[in-house]
């Protein structure tokens, strides 16, 4: 089969012969139509980013961490079949997972890590949806845990997890979402998909825009020194998730801010993930599916050809991006 690689010393992404997967007994063999791009896929063809959880089980030249495509077969020890949400999965049924080595004609994917996608949702607009919806999903219920009526600021909210995180944020039934970005050329596209307000940090500092006492809820997609603006900005008990590093990974923190207003600042990663907690989150995910993707679509910035993969890498690297950029394998 084809799969799309990163080739020895160039570092480019080429497409490439390799072997079918073979499938275990807890696995579904999946015709891959269409593959999302992240910023996580750029990061891991320089060397800086070795995935370690177990949804990459292929080896490390390979490329892509989320896709969506149709059920070929199901190992022995996938329950039933059937082809709604919260039945088991059979032949031609549209899916979609975040795993390892998802740019490739056919995937091996835990039944366990599936997600199924409804009639409404295209194949290319499903395929830019499992990392952002998990890490989005994870942050404001698992880790923030998030209340009705509190107020969420999304950082970087253009970014592809961003853009997931407003509108989660706002299905999920906050208060009020804030959305920051460096584009006012987004401001629209912002508030259509449910932010109430929006700031554009490349003309307006984020402490003064924002002020104090501005949210209960961040999801932090930039890093850097912007991390200490966050906390002034942060109401008492406030949450700040810190998941991306856009802006630079080192920052210097007011530990006194953090005690007094009784902050928590919690990071979060994929990398490393085990089975059980990752099944876990599918699971959780799975059963609030139904309700969220009437209300959570994927922005997907360009759809490029499987075999001009370095038109697509070129694409994630412009300042101009917007949402998703998403392989055409099938």
């Amino acid at each position: 089969m084809r799969a799309l690689v990163t080739e020895g010393r160039s570092r480019r992404w080429v497409v490439a012969e390799v072997p079918p997967p073979d499938i275990g007994p807890h696995e579904v063999l999946v015709e891959v139509v269409a593959a999302g791009l992240n910023r996580a896929d750029l990061l891991m063809r320089e060397g800086s980013y070795v995935p370690t959880s177990a949804d990459w089980n292929v080896p490390l030249n390979r490329v892509g961490f989320e896709m969506a495509g149709r059920v070929r077969t199901v190992g022995p020890r996938v329950p039933g079949t059937g082809s709604g949400f919260g039945s088991g999965f059979g032949p031609g049924q549209l899916v979609m997972a975040q795993t390892g080595g998802a740019c490739a004609e056919l995937v091996a994917v835990d039944h366990r890590l599936l997600l199924p996608v409804p009639e409404a949702v295209t194949a290319t607009e499903a395929a830019g949806l499992p990392s952002a919806l998990l890490t989005e999903y994870d942050a404001l219920t698992e880790i923030a845990r998030i209340r009705p009526a509190d107020r969420v600021l999304i950082t970087g909210a253009t970014s592809g997890v961003g853009l997931v995180g407003v509108q989660l944020a706002r299905a999920l039934g906050a208060g009020t979402v804030i959305a920051t970005t460096r584009s006012a050329a987004k401001t629209e596209l912002l508030r259509s998909l449910g932010a109430d307000r929006v700031i554009d940090t490349s003309t307006t500092g984020l402490t003064e825009a924002l002020g104090p006492d501005a949210y209960d809820v961040c999801l932090d997609h930039v890093g850097g020194v912007q991390v200490a603006d966050l906390m002034g900005a942060a109401a008492t008990s406030a949450r700040i998730v810190q998941i991306g590093r856009l802006g630079g990974d080192r920052t210097e923190l007011d530990l006194e801010l953090l005690a007094a207003r009784r902050l928590r600042l919690i990071g979060t990663t994929f990398r490393g993930r085990e089975a059980d907690e990752l099944h876990t989150l599918v699971a959780h995910l799975r059963t609030a599916l139904p309700g969220l993707l009437s209300d959570v679509r994927a922005v997907i910035d360009s759809v490029r050809a499987f075999t001009a993969p370095e038109d697509a890498a070129e694409r994630l690297t412009q300042p101009g991006l917007t949402g998703k950029v998403v392989l055409r394998i099938a």
